[in-house]
């Protein structure tokens, strides 16, 4: 059996990486200077020389490029006088709505307007975090947070709708009897739909043709936000004159509409028009 042959040093292997290659040239019996793998050396002194130097590099970038994503959250949800007007009123609501829950007995049906609650706080945090946003890096981090805030809110309008639902249906009552009723149901489905169309849009975008498609139907999903966040104060609104607010939890109107037209302006403020524009155009030809 004949012996094969060694390559000759313009002989290379594409496979190899190209310091492999490097060594392959050099000939058998030799090793080179330079290697795509190292060992990180080791001291008994500081411990920054136990880490290489790249990895120190990525460590950094990677920890500037966090840091500049918290800050461009925190920017945009209190980056101007209309998002700080916007977050005093929905929060504002927030904590007057709490108090009054805490400062009343708590019983079973006491988590509908508390999970109601929260779920209204995360929907105006979302809006507020996407309104601002317009480089390519802060859209589609804007476009992930918005979507787990909205998923966390979803999550507790299905748990106030069962909470309503299982008090109706264990005491005997009759379902969907108030204007109340009526509105909140109504405002469950436009905003869990929203919800719906949003992750496929974002997460799938080929159940709708193209991305390219997808994209051109954000602006229905942002209108359905919209319209939902003005029926789910309008059911706040109506839920104050229930007999459960009457009788146990005492919210006063005045108040609470004081807040929501606070929050209202600060988010009309931020809309930006232009993103409408292919709405209005296709409502003209209808």
């Amino acid at each position: 059996m004949s012996a094969i042959p060694a390559p000759t040093p313009t002989e290379t292997d594409p496979l190899l990486p190209p310091d492999s290659q490097q060594q392959q040239q050099q000939g058998p019996g030799t090793f080179s200077t330079r290697s795509s793998y190292s060992l990180p050396a080791f001291s008994m002194g500081s411990s920054s020389s136990t880490v290489p130097s790249d990895r120190r590099s990525i460590n950094s970038i990677d920890s500037q490029e966090s840091k500049a994503h918290l800050g461009m959250i925190r920017r945009n949800l209190v980056s101007s006088r209309s998002s700080i007007l916007a977050q005093v009123g929905i929060i504002g609501m927030f904590f007057y709505v709490v108090w009054r829950i805490m400062t009343s007995d708590i019983i079973f049906f006491t988590g509908h307007p508390a999970l109601n609650n929260f779920a209204i706080l995360m929907l105006v945090q979302s809006i507020i975090l996407v309104q601002p946003t317009a480089t390519t890096a802060e859209k589609q981090l804007g476009a992930m947070v918005h979507g787990l805030f909205n998923l966390f809110g979803a999550i507790c309008y299905v748990m106030a709708f069962g909470i309503v639902f299982i008090n109706k249906t264990s005491n005997g009552g009759a379902h969907i009897h108030s204007a109340h009723a009526a509105v909140g149901l109504l405002t469950y489905v436009i905003l869990l739909v929203n919800v719906i169309i949003g992750f496929t849009q974002y997460w799938m975008p080929g159940i709708y043709g193209s991305v390219t498609r997808a994209k051109s139907l954000y602006k229905y999903h942002r209108v359905l936000g919209y319209i939902g966040l003005f029926f789910s104060f309008l059911a706040t609104g109506l839920a104050t004159i229930t007999p459960y607010n009457r009788n146990v939890l005492g919210i006063r109107f005045p108040i609470i509409l004081g807040f929501m037209i606070a929050t209202a302006l600060g988010l009309a403020i931020r809309i930006r028009p232009h993103k409408f524009q292919g709405l209005r155009f296709k409502l003209r030809r209808n």
